[in-house]
């Protein structure tokens, strides 16, 4: 399967879902509009950072669930230094200055 195939099919799956949720849960039209292109997008972003890590370890010869696991490595490690990143900010930003 080819990388935009992956792609495209990421945000119209997303979106799809995130919306019958949204109007499940008792959202307005527009606000679930709003929350699952929201959605879509970033859930499409990481999908296409995952597949393009898929093509190019096959284009190097390496097997292509290396490729995949190795972008998701850096993306969880990533998202874990933003998580602890912002919670030490929140706790700075909430000390008494003396």
């Amino acid at each position: 399967m080819k990388s935009n195939t992956r792609i495209v099919m990421a945000f119209v799956i997303s979106f799809t879902l995130t919306f019958v949720l949204a109007c499940f849960n008792g959202q307005t039209l527009l606000i679930a509009l709003q929350s699952s292109f929201g959605f879509a997008i970033l859930t499409t972003f990481l999908v296409a950072i995952l597949s393009w890590g898929i093509d190019l370890a096959e284009r190097k010869g390496i097997p292509s669930w290396v490729g995949f696991l190795l972008v998701l490595i850096f993306n969880v490690f990533g998202l874990a230094i933003l998580a602890l990143w912002s919670a030490k900010t929140v706790l700075d930003n909430n000390s008494v200055s003396k």
